[in-house]
Order: C-alpha cells, then structure tokens, then sequence
C-alpha cells in the first residue's frame, strides 16, 4: 500500500495479510544530505587516534569517514589489519578529493557517514563501484539460474566495479539484465566526469525522494497486489512498471475510498504502536526497546506469563515469543546497528540453543544482512543488524526538552504533515481551519508552506492556519466555516461536560 501526502510518501509491506515492512519517504531540504546521496568531498584533519577522517562535502558540518568504510580505498596494512580494522592513515591523505556515498545522516551535533563503497541501485540490479564481480542476492540459490544471470552479465560488466543481482532478476530476459547493466555503468562514468568538471566539494548525484524512490525500490520481487491512494502516483506507476516490471502493470489498483487508506486498514494504528516502547507477548510478558546513541537495548519481561514447569520453562515459553516478535519489530523500526538483547535467565543449554534458533529462523526473511551471538551466562543475547535507512522513530519523533533531553515526542513536522493528511479528507465548501500548538503552527507557516498550498490546491477553499499556545504538540483540530460543532447541532453538553 502505497500513500501519498503533500511532503511524505509512505509504503506498507503486508505478506500474507500481516504488516512486515514500513517506510516513510520525505520530502528534504535542498542543502541536507540524505543516505544514498553521492558527494565528492575533500579530506580534511585525519585522526589516527580515532581512526577517521573529517570530508569536507560543503555542508554546515564536516562529514567523517571512519577506516573499515573507506578499506575499498587500499589494503589497510600494517598492525590494524591484523586486528580487523583497516586503519584510516593507511588509506586516505589530507586534501585528497574522493567519490564518496551517505551511508548515515546528519542527527543531532554529527554530521553525515560517509564510505568508499558506493552504489548505484537499478531496478533489478545494483552497481559496486569497489568489487570487480558478479554477486547474488541470498534468495537467489538455484545453481542454473546464476550462472545463466552470470553469462548475461558478463558482456556488460565495466572496466572497474561490479554488480549485486537482485532478486527480481531472477527469469528475466538477458538483454533486459544487459541494458540495465550498461545504463548503469554509463550513469558511474558520468559521475566520475562530473567530479572532474565540478572540483571537491560537490555533490554528483542526489538519492531520490519522495514518490520515485518508493517506486523504484519498493516495485520489484514477487507482489500481488499494489494498492495506491493517489491517481498521479497510480499513473506514475503504472508508466514505471511498464518500462521496468511489466508484470507488475495490472497489479497496480486505485484506492478511492473515503476513509483514508492506511486507516482503512488500520496501518496508522500499527504505526502509532511503533512508536511505543513497550510491545505485548501473546500470552503475557513484555518487550522494552529503547534506543540509544551506542547500541538498541530491548528488555524481555514475564509479566503474569504463567506456563506449567516450573521457572525454566516459562523462561523458555516467554523468551521464544519474545525473539519472535523482536525480529518483527525491528524490521518494522527499520533498526539497525548493534544489538544488546536481555533475556531471562535459563540454565540449560539446550533451552538456550532452542532460543537462538528460533531468532535465526525469525529473522530469515528479513532482507538485511544480520549476524547473532549466543546467549552469555548473563542472558544476554548480541546482534547486528545492517541499517538501510533512518529509523521509523527518528523519522517521525525528537528529544524532549521539557524532559530534559530524556524520551522523545512527536516532530513538529511529523504532526504538521498528519493534520495535513486528516485536511485532505475534509470535503470543505469553505474556508478550513487548521488549529494546532505554536510550534506545530509556525512549521505550518514556515518549512511546511508549500505543503499546506498543496493542501489549499487539492481541496479548492482557502486553508487557514491558528495557534494555539496551550495545547500540547500532539493536539490538533479541523474546523470548516459554516459547519456547527456537535455541542451547537445537539444544543447542550452531557452531564459530564463531554459533547454527546
């Protein structure tokens, strides 16, 4: 399900009618540098101590580039490739320009990531420019089938990189795979051109946003069903999937309903739940997950979880549905980086293995690379996790400075864009009115102008904006001129002071 809003765009994944997948994709700023932006930046201060580098790419705060992401650059050598951890001096020089991708966003007082491993995502294929090979995507086992993709590659493949054969490559015509692969190749050319013409610091080529990029990285695999609330975004899809997945053409469906979409099938409130901590076990018991700067910690509890055998049996009951739905939620978070999970405490080993299995087998369809640990004899539990995009809570929240930088609360822009939504289901013959918190309104009448005269065009009344500096962030309303309220339609108040 695709849903689109002036300023976000947002993607649900289903498989066999459960939510797997979430993703939001904002409109940015043209100054920010979002991940898979590719710059070319200028080394600055190289720091052996720390190993990084600080890259200039003309933004407000340098950029860093720590040593195993720029390792395609040289061999590391020396003491620190023994350890595993390419060193930063071996590999760059002050004042060196390099070709360079956004691995990380700018957040909070750091500015972007940056590595030498940069890509460049097509619809079935992925070019590398720092390995001179042919790679598979894990789904992609059939022995026949990759070496048939193989040979159609191969007449393609550039002087320099290489390419990571997606899933949706699998069956396709050889010439399809080879007019990609060169377009793709021709495309790193350019950019290698462009770097030359432009001087360091530049940006070569901006990821996109919006729209295209859910199209092109959410159209592909095995889909029956693509269901979207807007009709330039369902002919824009339809065009899309014509030239890059012709099977995907007549999947493509227009939702015209009047409730909304994603409350039509109760998507908000599965996104609403995200943003809490706390996640319930069937059963009993409870998740925490609570994100920090260094790592994910997520807490397992039993809470009133009551199961027959004693206390090593309920550990195990409790701690297999929790690596259950642990595995759910972070790909539904879009979490990535390390893990530290606390599990509750089991003495035999078997129980444990039980547990660790039953992670491995949940995580399985995840489509980012992952590695675990075992259980320690504190049981405690290590994962990683490769992080594809910002996480959903930092797409959608903030620190809280009423609470002293502890916990976060929605953005200003995250409620701004939702009372934006709730507006383009009003059927107005008169002035609205958008009533919201100071702050949410100055983001209203600021950053988010031109999505309210988005909202002003698609509704055809004039939208007006009114502040209200003792509602909290989250509190919002919608009045249309000429329409009573309910208290006004029914002539009085309940008892209780509630409008019935």
């Amino acid at each position: 399900m695709i849903s689109v809003s002036p300023g976000e765009t947002r993607i649900a994944k289903f498989d066999g009618g459960r939510l797997v997948d979430v993703a939001f994709e904002r409109e940015r700023s043209e100054g920010d540098l979002a991940v898979g932006d590719i710059v070319y930046g200028k080394v600055g201060r190289v720091d052996p101590s720390i190993n990084l580098a600080f890259v200039d790419v003309g933004t407000e705060r340098n950029a860093v580039l720590i040593g195993y992401d720029a390792e395609p650059l040289g061999d590391g050598g020396g003491d620190g490739e023994r350890r595993g951890r390419p060193r930063i001096e071996r590999l760059v020089d002050e004042g060196e320009s390099l070709i360079l991708a956004v691995s990380a966003e700018a957040m909070d007082n750091k500015g972007a990531k940056l590595t030498a491993k940069v890509t460049l995502p097509g619809q079935h294929l992925v070019f590398i420019t720092y390995r001179d090979e042919i790679v598979f995507s894990r789904q992609i086992t059939d022995e026949a089938e990759r070496e048939r993709l193989r040979e159609a590659i191969e007449p393609a493949m550039p002087d320099e990189g290489g390419f990571i054969l997606r899933t949706s490559a699998v069956d396709l015509d050889a010439e399809v795979l080879r007019a990609e692969a060169q377009e793709l190749a021709d495309k790193w050319a350019a950019l290698k051109a462009k770097a030359k013409a432009d001087g360091a610091p530049s940006v070569l080529l901006k990821e996109e946003t919006g729209p295209i990029r859910a199209l092109r990285d959410h159209l592909s695999g095995k889909i029956d069903q693509i269901i979207i609330d807007d009709g330039e975004m369902v002919a824009m899809a339809r065009e899309y999937a014509h030239e890059h997945s012709p099977e995907l053409e007549d999947t493509i469906e227009h939702y015209t309903g009047k409730i909304p979409l994603f409350e039509e099938y109760d998507v908000e409130g599965d996104i609403e739940r995200l943003m809490s901590p706390r996640v319930p076990l069937k059963g009993g018991g409870w998740i925490i997950i609570e994100e920090t700067e260094a790592l994910t910690a997520i807490d397992v509890n039993s809470g009133r979880r009551r199961v027959q055998g004693g206390k090593e049996a309920m550990a195990l009951d409790t701690n297999l549905a929790a690596v259950k739905e642990i595995a759910k939620q972070v790909r539904l978070r879009g979490l990535g980086g390390a893990f530290v999970i606390d599990l509750i405490q089991m003495r035999e080993e078997k129980n444990m293995i039980k547990v660790e299995d039953a992670l491995e087998a949940a995580m399985k369809g995840d489509p980012m690379p992952h590695r675990m640990g075992e259980i320690s004899d504190f049981g405690l539990l290590e994962m990683t996790r490769k992080r594809a995009n910002k996480p959903l809570a930092r797409t959608m929240m903030e620190r809280c400075p009423p609470c002293h930088g502890r916990g976060q609360r929605l953005s200003a822009e995250t409620v701004g864009l939702d009372l934006l939504r709730k507006a383009l289901g009003e059927r107005p013959t008169d002035t609205v009115t958008l009533f919201a918190s100071e702050d949410v309104a100055a983001w209203l009448l600021g950053t988010g102008a031109d999505y309210l005269s988005q909202v002003k065009d698609k509704l055809g009344v004039d939208v007006a904006v009114a502040s209200e500096p003792d509602w909290p962030r989250d509190k919002t309303d919608i009045i249309i001129a000429g329409e009573p309220d309910v208290a006004d339609e029914d002539g009085e108040d309940d008892e209780d002071g509630e409008e019935e």
